[in-house]
């Protein structure tokens, strides 16, 4: 694992077309932001609407913690937005190849756009990265409504189940750039495909 300050760099040491790479096509900078924010809020509602039905199902109709309800709501909210970055990332690195310990792995921090962000410079199988790069949505969004619709007709705590819904909503409105890279994905690498990234850039080629 190794720490990039600023950006990654973009010189690239070999043309991957002439290794047999195939370019990985992607949207224009702005479109894929708006796109990307589409997404986070349509899986955000999606996590919403499937809360709400299942309160309603099992017959619950307090509904979800209000910071009203907590003690100390605005020490769980601060506490979830300062790790929610590092969290993710920190998923997205364990699933890359020797679980981010491999010198492939690059943590990079910009402080002067308070940037940061895990990155891979090589290749690995698409189910890995499909799943290395959906891990965060799994993990901090689904698993913590599952939890919440799970604990709502049991005792939890107002300042926990806030901590869980904040958490749920913030990563699931950060997760819709890992949903639109996961599509491309899908719609261009065959499933037996690897893989390849070079200075910043996405490729594959077959296996």
């Amino acid at each position: 694992m190794r720490l990039q300050l600023g950006d990654i760099p973009r010189v690239e040491e070999t043309s991957p077309e002439a290794l047999g790479w195939r370019a990985i096509r992607s949207p224009a900078a702005g479109i894929g932001y708006w796109l990307a924010a589409l997404v986070g809020l349509v899986l955000l509602s999606g996590l919403c609407a499937g809360l709400s039905m299942w309160s309603w199902a099992v017959g619950n109709r307090g509904g979800m913690a209000t910071t009203g309800d907590a003690a100390s709501p605005w020490i769980a909210m601060l506490i979830i937005l300062a790790i929610f970055v590092p969290l993710h990332e920190l998923l997205h690195l364990l699933g890359q190849p020797g679980w981010g310990w491999s010198s492939r792995s690059v943590v990079a921090v910009w402080p002067a756009k308070l940037r940061f962000g895990v990155y891979y410079e090589g290749c690995m199988t698409r189910r890995r990265w499909l799943a290395m790069r959906l891990a965060p949505l799994i993990m901090l969004s689904v698993l913590p409504a599952c939890a919440l619709a799970l604990l709502q007709v049991q005792s939890l705590s107002p300042d926990v189940e806030i901590g869980l819904q904040v958490l749920m909503v913030v990563n699931a409105l950060g997760s819709g750039a890992d949903v639109v890279a996961a599509i491309l994905v899908v719609a261009q690498v065959p499933p037996t495909a690897c893989l390849c990234f070079q200075a910043g850039r996405a490729y594959w080629r077959p296996t």
